[in-house]
Parts: C-alpha cells; structure tokens; sequence
C-alpha cells in the first residue's frame, strides 16, 4: 500500500473528507512557530462551517497534523583521565 502521507493534498482529504468543499485556502500564518519553517494552514469552507487545520512538514518529507520532534542537545565528548 503507498504511503499518502507525502502529499499535502491527500493529508486534506483525508482530514476534510471527500466530498467537494466549498473553498480550500493554504494560508501562511504570521511570525515563525518557533523557526519551523514547515508547515501549512489550511482553511476549508463547508456548508457546516469553517474548519482550519495546521498541517507540519517532518523530516522524511510527509505532512502530519502533529509538530516534528525537535533536536536535543547531546554530549558525544569523552573525557580522557591522565
């Protein structure tokens, strides 16, 4: 089975439904998210009534509804005793 989660386009429809919504609109949200630079606002108007959902591009290049987990810091020195 091929893995939709690629496609931002089938992480929407899977999210929204298939049935034909009235607008899609990918927005661009103000400021930065703390630096994360992937991600997308996706505002669909349906005759229920307007639904956003953030959408959040992880390293392996798919779209989650989920942040990507962020670097930690780590320590790789070993000390030496003389």
């Amino acid at each position: 089975m091929k893995d939709d989660t690629f496609s931002l386009r089938r992480q929407v429809e899977k999210w929204f439904g298939s049935a034909q919504p009235i607008s899609i609109r990918v927005l661009r949200v103000p400021g930065n998210m703390g630096a994360m630079s992937g991600y997308k606002c996706v505002c669909v108007s349906q005759p229920s009534g307007p639904c956003v959902i953030v959408f959040f591009r992880h390293g392996d290049k798919s779209w989650r509804v989920y942040p990507p987990p962020t670097a930690r810091p780590t320590l790789n020195a070993l000390a030496r005793v003389a």
